[in-house]
């Protein structure tokens, strides 16, 4: 696999990657596009233009005005995306699949960190080839190529690019080879594939999500088998108390309560807890006793986590095996912190005064 992109520097450390590929083999003919979040790790390999004719010749079907193409590194997210459509081939490996894969995001901000991302955005706007965002989201539409998956995760419903969201949706599902998409928005889950590929088969909603897109039908068939079939892991007490304790003494300043919920700041409105096999989330109050009352970003996080494989039960806005996270005891230790620091930053703009 070959990456290659259009780039534009901000400022020394930060840019818009914008009009990615993914290229495989010799063909150059388009065999589907994905539409994400924003830009992720991925960087230059070498930081001057592509200059060879043959790779020139094939990256001018996809041109846009005399813009320069840079080859970039291979991020883990791409991976995914070349497991995605691979499975969606049924091709055993990435490497067999022979054409280019479009990339397009929700906004071009490069950082794989979505808080910090958002915050750019908002600083720097879009890409300079566009007058506005509407604009820059019909180039998208308008290059589109089926097989399209939709996965921009818990933004499809956030109100900064919820709209943008809503407007690709709304170009997909006219698309042959996009009948896997119900056509009413809300019934979709546009999971990410940092998500979708590693866990999402071991989840109901997951594989339904793979086998609709591979089967181009939002009914797939033999999927009430194939999710009877999801492997049901169990795990010991003594091991689920164990994890649980390593995973708690990543974070003893961040503890609160009876020790095993855990919060990024004293005003967040959001805790994390640790308890019974299960990471689960839900507002961050003191004492069992008290319900929690109805907040309007409830909905928000929600969302959140559901793009990240959460199931919203009982009094949970959302919960995760902890087995989930692993094979072994410091793979799923080391897997959960990660996890919870990056839950920090996604739930630190919520806080009892919002």
């Amino acid at each position: 696999m070959k990456v290659y992109t259009h780039f534009f520097k901000i400022n020394e450390t930060e840019g818009f990657r914008w009009r990615t590929l993914l290229h495989f083999g010799n063909s150059w003919d388009c065999i589907g596009s994905i539409v994400m979040k924003n830009p992720g790790s991925s960087t230059f390999t070498k930081e001057v233009p592509v200059s060879k004719p043959e790779v020139l010749e094939g990256l001018s079907r996809y041109r846009f005005k005399e813009l320069n193409w840079y080859e970039f590194s291979i991020d883990p997210t791409m991976r995914y995306v070349a497991s995605l459509f691979a499975y969606k081939y049924g091709l055993d490996d990435p490497a067999q699949l022979s054409g280019v894969i479009q990339i397009f995001n929700l906004f071009y901000i490069k950082d794989a960190d979505l808080t910090k991302a958002k915050q750019k955005a908002e600083k720097y706007g879009i890409p300079p080839l566009f007058n506005d965002a509407l604009q820059m989201t019909q180039y998208d539409i308008d290059h589109l190529i089926a097989p399209v998956y939709l996965g921009f995760g818990s933004l499809a419903y956030s109100k900064e690019y919820g709209e943008r969201a809503k407007l690709i949706f709304d170009a997909a599902i006219k698309l042959e080879g996009c009948n896997y998409l119900s056509c009413k928005f809300h019934e979709n889950f546009y999971y990410h594939p940092q998500w979708l590929i590693p866990f999402g088969k071991n989840y109901h909603n997951g594989l339904l999500t793979l086998l609709r897109f591979k089967q181009e039908t939002f009914y797939p068939t033999d999927a009430d088998n194939a999710i009877l079939n999801i492997p049901r892991n169990t795990i010991s007490r003594s091991r689920v108390k164990s994890i649980e304790s390593a995973v708690l003494e990543n974070f003893p300043t961040r503890r609160y309560d009876n020790n095993r919920r855990l919060k990024s700041n004293e005003n967040a409105a959001y805790g994390i807890t640790i308890a019974e096999g299960y990471i689960e989330v839900r507002q961050a109050f003191e004492g069992k006793s008290k319900t929690a009352q109805p907040k309007a970003s409830d909905s928000e996080v929600k969302k959140t986590l559901e793009d990240r494989g959460y199931i919203s039960e009982k009094n949970w806005l959302g919960r995760k095996r902890l087995i989930d996270f692993g094979n072994t005891d410091s793979e799923i230790i080391e897997h959960v912190r990660t996890e919870i620091q990056e839950l920090f930053k996604e739930l630190e703009i919520y806080h009892w005064n919002s």
